[in-house]
């Protein structure tokens, strides 16, 4: 376009010729851009980066943009999250502890505004050790990822969605997940998951949340028994928070026998979860109810032969 609206006239040079003039003059241009873009940069962009990294001013400044930045995606969180939020009151305390009252899930009641509240108080020495029992899909994983969430959000000075809420700094929040074992471990499930523990273990102080979404998996029910208990011992001995997600009531028998923690349960209305934490101890799984659900019950099973045999007679 430049070409074309430039005088030529007085330069002899005709629209025709344009094109090899472009051609000769190509490889000049070609060797402009990276001779300017290197003057550019050794005359003006590296001086300035140079001035910038010696800048207080500046780095004051990018500090300060941060921190709004910060203050006003905690502003945004709060006016978006349904129901009701709070700042919550972090307190001084030997151990650590946690007091919510009407407490939700951050994440899940943000799509869910019929999310169920629950109270949860891990307070004082009865509370230092806590099990969560009940059947599957009650509520006991997401009940013990939003005391996490809320006790980071706390941490970091963020609303957190309750009525009320009291706790006291952790130094490190620990969530165990049940662990799948590796061809490179040597260790199978087991050994694998259980050196996880020992290394939580060993790192744990008494200002520590830990939980564990159950406990020595891949061995047999009599040694799943005695080393969780052993393990489980230990942590109650180091006077941290731990939490204990299990269906093995009678782990929980043994130290509700000694007095030793909270036994807590997630609600159920026949089959149905009611998504509410209750004191107590949880004795069945519905393990049949979820087989059903998904179409793997001892009846589907017969009627997936059964279907097969009347495929095979056609």
């Amino acid at each position: 376009i430049l070409f074309m609206l430039a005088p030529l006239m007085p330069f002899d040079i005709t629209p025709t010729a344009l094109p090899v003039l472009m051609l000769f003059a190509f490889p000049s241009i070609m060797l402009y851009v990276p001779i300017v873009g290197t003057y550019d940069r050794d005359s003006c962009i590296l001086p300035l980066r140079n001035d910038f990294k010696r800048s207080s001013e500046i780095h004051q400044t990018l500090e300060a943009l941060g921190r709004l930045d910060e203050l006003w995606s905690f502003y945004r969180y709060g006016e978006t999250q349904p129901g009701q939020t709070v700042v919550p009151t972090m307190v001084d305390s030997e151990h650590h502890i946690a007091r919510l009252t009407a407490a939700k899930n951050p994440v899940l009641s943000k799509r869910d505004p019929d999310y169920v509240a629950n109270d949860i108080n891990l307070a004082g020495d009865a509370s230092r050790m806590t099990f969560i029992s009940g059947p599957n899909s009650g509520g006991k994983t997401a009940t013990c990822k939003t005391i996490t969430q809320i006790q980071l959000l706390a941490q970091i000075g963020c609303r957190v969605p309750a009525a009320s809420a009291e706790l006291a700094v952790a130094d490190r929040i620990f969530y165990q997940v049940p662990e799948f074992s590796s061809l490179n471990d040597g260790e199978g499930r087991f050994g694998t998951e259980l050196k996880r523990t020992k290394v939580i273990f060993e790192a744990t102080s008494h200002n520590t949340l830990v939980i564990l979404d159950e406990l020595a998996e891949g061995t047999t029910y009599e040694e799943k028994l005695e080393t969780s208990a052993n393990v489980l011992n230990g942590f109650y001995r180091k006077h941290n928070t731990t939490i204990l997600i299990t269906h093995n009531h009678q782990l929980i028998d043994q130290f509700m026998a000694r007095k030793i923690g909270q036994a807590l349960q997630v609600e159920f209305a026949g089959d149905h979860p009611t998504f509410r934490l209750i004191e107590g101890i949880s004795r069945v799984s519905h393990a049949d109810r979820v087989a059903k659900k998904i179409g793997f019950s001892k009846e589907d099973i017969d009627n997936y032969f059964n279907d097969d045999q009347e495929i095979f007679r056609e």
